[in-house]
């Protein structure tokens, strides 16, 4: 009986964590350092995001998974709406602030996005979804140096990523052609 009551304890304690606060997230972050086969680091990656994902709060957990269907409907300031809703209760939820900025970006709104952006980073610095929407907004304004020191940050958190090499080549090219 004893044990039972453990293993309830330690599942709802485990429930408890949320988003980046996860505690496998640093053993997550380790693996994709190490991980070279695209097939295995896209598991990780997703992994990671289901991770930054939970929310101890049925309501917010809801909301949150509605969230694509505003991307998908191009609803985007009632997405805006039920986001700023989450970070005010949940001020500490950094994928509510990641997905904000995502809705801002498409929106064109690319200020209000950098300023979300920041608030995810200052709480997840290894929001690599973050750190690539700062990387686009960076070179949408033509600071290439910036976006490529952005994109070499996510190297170190992801250095196998063929998709980063590209990217980083491709705002490069950007780069000479301006000069």
């Amino acid at each position: 009986m004893k044990c039972f009551f453990l293993i309830l304890i330690f599942f709802n304690l485990n429930i408890l964590y949320a988003d980046q606060n996860d505690p496998d997230l640093n053993d997550l972050f380790n693996k994709l350092q190490m991980e070279e086969f695209a097939n295995d680091q896209e598991h990780i990656v997703n992994d990671i995001w289901s991770r930054w994902g939970l929310i101890d709060d049925d309501y917010a957990k809801k909301a949150m998974d509605s969230i694509p269907l505003y991307f998908a409907s191009q609803q985007y300031e009632e997405g805006i709406k039920i986001l700023t809703a989450i970070i005010n209760q949940f001020p500490n939820f950094s994928e509510a602030y990641n997905k904000r900025a995502t809705i801002f970006f498409m929106m064109g709104d690319y200020n209000s996005s950098m300023i979300d952006i920041k608030n995810t980073l200052a709480l997840e610095p290894r929001h690599f979804g973050a750190l690539d929407g700062m990387a686009r907004i960076l070179t949408y304004y033509k600071k290439y140096n910036d976006a490529i020191d952005v994109y070499n940050k996510m190297k170190l958190l992801m250095p196998y990523d063929a998709m980063l090499d590209l990217k980083i080549e491709r705002v490069r090219n950007k780069n000479s052609i301006s000069t």
